[in-house]
């Protein structure tokens, strides 16, 4: 669970810095504000999810509203990927589309979709040091 972890927060790191790699500067001159400003607090989200995981990946196990929060933070990047994958030609948009959506499906099926808590199994009893006295 660690690697996976791990996986999770480079992908939170990596998300704001390979998106406007992704993008080119030609097809974003002239953009009004608003749709800009609502692109990069997608981008946000999408990265918070997997930063989210991250940080709180080994309290879910054990809180199931941790868990909820989790598959609804996950579903926005597996909806946004799945929508590039359906609009998009370029091909470096559905290379990205297609990790996205393959990393967010790893990481619900890790760490949300285990449906029941980690539980403690139950203890044996106690062996006896002395025999009983009579």
């Amino acid at each position: 669970m660690i690697f996976l972890r791990l996986l999770s927060f480079l992908i939170g790191i990596v998300i704001p810095m390979a998106l406007p790699l992704v993008l080119s500067d030609v097809g974003t001159r002239g953009m009004p504000g608003w749709p800009v400003l609502g692109g990069l607090f997608g981008m946000s989200l999408v990265s918070g999810s997997f930063l989210y995981i991250a940080l709180l990946g080994s309290r879910m196990r054990r809180s199931i509203i941790l868990r909820i929060l989790g598959g609804l933070l996950l579903l926005l990047p597996m909806a946004a990927s799945v929508a590039v994958l359906l609009t998009r030609t370029q091909e470096e948009m559905l290379v990205a589309g297609g990790a996205l959506l393959a990393a967010s499906v790893l990481m619900f099926i890790s760490f949300v979709f285990p449906g029941f808590p980690e539980s403690q199994r139950p203890m044996r009893k106690r062996d006896r040091q002395e025999p009983a006295l009579p």
